[in-house]
């Protein structure tokens, strides 16, 4: 290992970085905006945030961070094992984050979840729980992995749980880096912003923040349907609504299914050579619906919370489909 002396220091300007924790995106080193070429509607500049370029590959990067920094702030992580329930981007992003500070991580994960996900909390060093498969599920998969996590937390101090659903830093991430990011990387002309619903943590900060910008500001969330199968969103009506939601800066909310959001995911590898997760697809494929139905005009962002990298499974169905 290098010296102290010997290290040349983080320079954003230069791509240079001392831990790969420095990378996640911030003023300085925004992650990048790119425009649809052939999908957007006329009149419209629709640009997706490439959250995927994070370093550990989503946007929680950003919340995974500020919970871990703040919770180590405050003096509650030493010498324990850091405990969350996760449907995979979160969860990596803990377990790199942790790795890099030979901090102990535990992920608790629901059935279903796209195993390309679980492989790589492993060989991060992180334990992975799963929970219990059942035939007749009568919970949503997420707040069943809420419930054994909070079990294992009642059980032992050993653990301690940053829970990105109630926890006001994830929403705080984005309020500080995501939608300063937008407003500057736009120069102030956006127009609509688009966000998948999970945590929401996405569309509570960035929203907060470009509405104190501009109150004319649309944001639109991006829920679901009730039994949808797209990782990383929720729909409201069939599982715990996540405390840190704050409904009052969403103007309306867009509900997608999955077959919408598949035709989507390839239309946007095929035609825009993007390579959109489930998540991503549901987000612009809810943007898109919105922005032709309003016949809206302007400037337009939609966050792209992953990349098909890390679900071939899900884009191999997708192709085996046609």
């Amino acid at each position: 290992m290098a010296s102290e002396d010997a290290r040349l220091g983080k320079d954003s300007r230069l791509k240079r970085y001392e831990s790969l924790a420095e990378m996640i995106g911030d003023a300085e080193n925004p992650t990048p905006l790119v425009g649809l070429r052939r999908m957007a509607p006329e009149g419209v500049a629709l640009y997706v945030k490439l959250e995927w370029m994070n370093p550990f590959g989503s946007v929680k990067d950003r919340a995974a961070k500020w919970m871990v920094d703040e919770m180590r702030r405050r003096g509650e992580i030493a010498g324990r094992t850091v405990l969350e329930p996760t449907s995979g981007n979160t969860g990596i992003a803990l377990a790199a984050i942790c790795a890099l500070d030979e901090q102990p991580m535990t992920a608790v994960v629901p059935q279903g979840m796209p195993a390309e996900k679980s492989v790589l909390m492993r060989a991060l060093g992180a334990g992975v729980v799963q929970t219990p498969e059942t035939a007749a599920p009568v919970r949503h998969p997420m707040d069943v992995a809420m419930d054994v996590a909070l079990e294992m937390l009642g059980e032992s101090e050993a653990y301690v749980m940053p829970n990105q659903y109630d926890n006001p830093d994830n929403a705080r991430a984005h309020y500080e880096t995501t939608g300063p990011e937008i407003w500057a990387q736009t120069g102030g002309a956006i127009r609509y912003f688009f966000a998948g619903i999970g945590t929401g943590g996405t569309v509570s900060g960035v929203g907060r923040y470009l509405k104190e910008q501009d109150p004319s500001i649309t944001v639109v969330g991006i829920e679901p349907v009730s039994g949808h199968r797209i990782s990383g969103l929720k729909n409201l009506e069939e599982t715990a609504v996540p405390a840190i939601l704050d409904r009052s800066v969403i103007d309306e909310i867009v509900h997608i299914d999955d077959a919408e959001t598949r035709e989507c995911a390839r239309l946007l590898h095929a035609d825009e050579a993007l390579l959109a997760g489930s998540s991503t697809a549901a987000c612009i494929a809810g943007a898109l619906r919105w922005l032709r139905a309003n016949a809206a005009e302007g400037v337009a962002v939609a966050i792209a919370p992953d990349s098909s990298q890390k679900a071939a499974s899900y884009l191999r169905a997708i192709l085996d489909e046609e």
